[in-house]
């Protein structure tokens, strides 16, 4: 008896609503303020507050299927291309979802949305930060889907 009812338990707990487990948790932490803080000065298009969060030699690294390539490789060049990407995408944000961290290394999917010739545009890429000594000393992005 007591082995059937264990079992009628177990199952109910199993087939329980989504809503009622509990949500998995929010990734936190120094290393996620950093990126978080990057977002926020993007958002604002302001690539002088955003080099505040980059060490001086920061790589902008592109991956695609089995190549890599350097995009940028100082904070100065990264800054330079930001305004410029700023002057011509005025409407542009992002926003990061599905952040996790491990260790140094705080990954997530980033959704850009921007407007071009009157029509809304968005793109999703994963991208990788290296978080060295509270700076983002690299980071990763893969293709857009």
């Amino acid at each position: 008896m007591r082995m059937i009812l264990f079992a009628i338990v177990g199952l109910l707990a199993a087939c329980a609503p989504d809503a009622e487990r509990a949500a998995p948790a929010q990734a936190v932490g120094d290393n996620v303020d950093v990126v978080n803080g990057l977002m926020t000065a993007f958002n604002d298009h302001d690539a002088d507050t955003m080099r505040e969060f980059w060490h001086g030699d920061v790589a902008w690294i592109e991956i695609t299927g089995e190549q890599s390539r350097v995009v940028t490789s100082s904070a100065s060049q990264l800054r330079n291309e930001l305004v410029s990407y700023f002057e011509a995408f005025s409407t542009v944000s992002s926003s990061l979802t599905k952040i996790s961290v491990n260790g140094d290394y705080v990954t997530a999917v980033e959704t850009t949305v921007w407007d071009q010739d009157g029509t809304r545009k968005s793109q999703s890429s994963i991208v990788v930060y290296e978080i060295t000594d509270g700076k983002v000393k690299r980071f990763w992005y893969f293709p857009p889907q």
